[in-house]
């Protein structure tokens, strides 16, 4: 039998709440943007500013005041981009390892309280039905996503 708008609402309704209350958690222990460039760095390895605006749909601006900061406190390195000369390059330096590890240490210790109650087998099932959940939603965007530039460029030369 398929679902209908009432099923629906009995998972979107928890999972607004419950990711409401993480980002306000999150937000108390170090910027979102900050713990972002982190985490985009350490899945990529390295990466351009502006792919990070473009994952994190931010300013450009925001991006660049952000990395600096981060470059300051030693937690990043930033190098010319060698594929594209008016780039850079991102990396994490071990001090960015360190805190990334740290921020996942404290997000999973947390969680696990959230958890206590729950058996292993609970745990396992939650997790890969949000993984389903995760790659129906990269599908459903990639089906919804307009193709990129004006649409002047996407005419073909027949029109």
């Amino acid at each position: 039998m398929p679902h209908d708008y009432e099923d629906l609402e009995q998972v979107v309704y928890p999972l607004a709440r419950i990711g409401q209350a993480m980002r306000r958690a999150q937000n108390k222990a170090i910027d979102p943007t900050r713990q972002a460039i982190l985490q985009q760095a350490a899945v990529k390895q390295q990466v351009r500013p502006s792919e990070l605006a473009a994952e994190l749909d931010l300013y450009p601006s925001s991006i660049t005041r952000q990395t600096r900061s981060l470059e300051d406190d030693g937690l990043i390195a930033v190098e010319a981009d060698p594929a594209d000369r008016r780039s850079c390059l991102i990396s994490l330096t071990e001090a960015g390892w360190d805190e990334v590890r740290t921020l996942t240490r404290i997000g999973l210790d947390r969680f696990a309280d959230f958890m206590a109650e729950w058996d292993a087998e609970d745990v396992r099932t939650l997790g890969r039905l949000l993984t389903r959940l995760e790659t129906s939603v990269d599908e459903a965007k990639r089906r919804t996503q307009r193709p990129g530039g004006r649409p002047w460029q996407q005419r073909t030369g027949g029109e």
